[in-house]
């Protein structure tokens, strides 16, 4: 690429069809975020221990992560967007079943089935945009769709907080159906249902194989370094099953996931980005927040307060980078946007208590800023690399792989703190803060490799 690529206009179907399906993304991630809020009252009302209320959590994580490797097979039996309508049918449904839950335990089984369903419905959704756009208009609809899913988190909490100040803890999942149901009759009129296609038989093995991996390696990576937790042993068994299920993709004939597309340029320095685009983002997710408390002495509703311009930023240069990949190519915006990441994360692990408060800020924003810039670009590149058959896989490959980048970059800031801490809190966060600074240096060299592998597929293409 020697310049400015074309970018097309974009239908106004299309962009309903794609503000619907970003409405079933906010909707999940909501559900995500809201929950959390509402644990404690759930324990008081329920009458359980925090440790077990807490599986409401993390069952709808683990559930999410399970339906990723199947929504491919789903989506060439049924169609795209027949799948992303029937996901969130599911999700509704369970949120009445999770609103009616009479115990803990129905509830906590209940939530894994609606993880499911958000996850089924996260990628049918991003294929039903990447079939109806096609890979030059993708990044404006994937930027958008970002754009108001980012907004979950942020809105959520602040609405289950209100809520719980005046209703009982089943409101948080009756919230979901005016939302829900709005965005299944708009998506009934423009959401294209997509084209069914005879799949391949299904490959029970790989299946099973990925279904134990993923969320065990997964759980296991998030729960790394809790006292009493069998996280060694969980993550040493979701790696093997990993594992095998590599070694089984590439040998079998009809695998339930194409891994051998990661083998293509564009879209392994792709995967590479968002393994560790996810690793430093989610690090830092739980490591910024430790750095407030104890490094700085601010109070949690403080620390929230502190926060909030870092994910305002991301969520609105998330819609910038959507309008500069359809110009510049994702890859060129990524390695921006991993640059601006590097440079924001590289004086903390010098500051201190004795920081001023207006460069914390300043620091937070620009990361915001330069993480809107740097996954999506790096998903979008990914999506427009494949072919409308494969594109299934790959947003389920992109999914996956952040999930897994993310629980890993979590982890190992976690442990480094915890055992730097020891030796004191500056010692504990320069050695966190170093592992979250060498995560960003990679992912630097992954997305200029992407920039390259990019670069060089439009110059193939137009020659």
């Amino acid at each position: 690429m020697t310049g400015l690529r074309t970018a097309p206009p974009i239908p106004r179907r299309v962009w309903i069809a794609s503000g619907v399906m970003a409405l079933g993304g906010f909707l999940g991630n909501m559900d995500a975020s809201i929950v959390a809020v509402g644990l404690e009252s759930m324990r008081d009302s329920l009458g359980v221990a925090l440790v077990e209320i807490q599986w409401v959590a993390t069952a709808y994580l683990l559930g999410l992560s399970a339906a990723l490797p199947l929504t491919p097979w789903l989506g060439r039996k049924f169609g795209a967007g027949r799948l992303w309508l029937g996901a969130l049918a599911a999700f509704l449904l369970t949120s009445v079943a999770c609103a009616l839950a009479p115990d803990a335990g129905t509830l906590i089984g209940v939530r894994a089935v609606q993880g499911m369903a958000a996850g089924v419905m996260v990628t049918a959704g991003q294929t039903v945009i990447g079939l109806a756009v096609g890979p030059e208009r993708l990044g404006r609809t994937m930027g958008t769709l970002a754009l108001v899913v980012g907004l979950a988190p942020v809105v959520g909490p602040s609405v289950g907080g209100f809520l719980l100040a005046h209703f009982s803890w089943p409101v948080l999942f009756w919230l979901n159906l005016p939302i829900g149901l709005l965005a299944f009759g708009l998506a009934l009129r423009y959401v294209p249902r997509g084209d069914r296609h005879r799949p391949p038989p299904m490959d029970w093995r790989g299946l099973a194989m990925v279904s134990l991996g993923l969320p065990l390696l997964v759980y296991a990576l998030t729960e790394l370094g809790t006292p009493g937790s069998l996280d060694v042993a969980l993550a040493a068994v979701g790696a093997a099953a990993m594992a095998l299920f590599t070694w089984w993709s590439l040998r079998a004939p009809h695998p339930v996931l194409q891994l051998r597309l990661a083998a293509r340029p564009v879209l392994g320095a792709a995967l590479a980005s968002v393994l560790l685009g996810g690793a430093g983002m989610f690090g830092a997710v739980l490591l910024l927040p430790l750095w407030f408390q104890v490094r700085l002495g601010a109070g949690p509703a403080e620390t929230g307060v502190l926060l909030a311009p870092m994910g305002l930023a991301t969520t609105v240069f998330v819609f910038v980078a959507g309008r500069m990949t359809d110009r510049l190519g994702g890859g060129t915006v990524a390695l921006t946007g991993s640059l601006v990441v590097l440079a924001s994360t590289l004086p903390f692990p010098w500051r201190g208590p004795d920081t001023p408060m207006w460069l914390v800020q300043t620091l937070l924003l620009v990361r915001g800023a330069g993480l809107g810039l740097s996954i999506m670009p790096a998903s979008t590149a990914a999506y427009a690399s494949v072919d409308a058959a494969e594109l299934g896989h790959a947003t389920a490959l992109v999914n996956i792989v952040m999930r897994v980048g993310g629980a890993l970059g979590g982890a190992l800031c976690v442990l480094v703190l915890s055992e730097g801490l020891t030796a004191g809190p500056a010692t504990g966060f320069g050695r966190a803060f170093g592992v979250l600074t060498a995560l960003c240096v990679a992912g630097v060299v992954t997305t200029a490799w992407l920039r390259r592998a990019d670069r060089s597929s439009t110059v193939d293409s137009t020659t």
